[in-house]
């Protein structure tokens, strides 16, 4: 009877770790088709709002239309969206290029009705190949969120990606990142 107990006490932990190790992975797959999205959608914003084909408050009504023809839709209201098309330009804006190439990876096309005629989003990674694997992994893995609290405190590359790597490889939420945001908190070097 002791000897099945540990036994059990082994088998639970190797199925736990397998369940948590699975979730971490759907959440990082998760994350990775998000941010494809968003970066796809704030392009589409972006290349709509400021080549002045939307006026004012467009955004602000395709983000009704879509929570109500969509209900239960979350994530994209009008601040989101123009958060989105800020992770858009932010990442492929004329500073990011200097350090890195301009190439995205290519993924599938998503196809969007535009009022008068069909529209392709192109759902791309939003991460130049120059990261290199890691920090492109790294990139990809954290949430939305955490993207635009980076975006909003750090204004240079490296700084950014210095929170990204550490969001990824401690697992900070977005309250800890929020908290060494505000405290400056970063190695000497950079």
């Amino acid at each position: 009877m002791v000897n099945e107990m540990v036994d059990i006490v082994k088998d639970v932990a190797t199925i736990k770790a397998a369940i948590l190790k699975s979730r971490y992975v759907a959440a990082r797959l998760a994350n990775s088709e998000m941010l494809k999205l968003y970066f796809a959608i704030g392009g589409y914003v972006s290349q709509n709002s400021r080549n002045g084909r939307w006026g004012t408050g467009i955004i602000d009504e395709i983000s009704r239309r879509l929570q109500k023809e969509l209900p239960g839709l979350r994530g994209f209201s009008a601040q989101n969206m123009r958060n989105m098309r800020q992770f858009y330009e932010e990442w492929s804006g004329p500073a990011i290029r200097q350090s890195v190439t301009g190439k995205m990876e290519q993924g599938d096309d998503f196809k969007s009705s535009a009022a008068d005629s069909m529209s392709v989003l192109e759902i791309r990674q939003p991460v130049a190949e120059e990261l290199g694997a890691g920090d492109s992994s790294a990139f990809m893995s954290i949430g939305f969120t955490h993207h635009i609290a980076i975006i909003h405190a750090c204004k240079s590359l490296d700084e950014r990606l210095f929170y990204i790597r550490k969001c990824a490889e401690e697992f900070w939420s977005t309250r800890i990142l929020d908290k060494h945001l505000k405290a400056n908190w970063k190695p000497i070097s950079i």
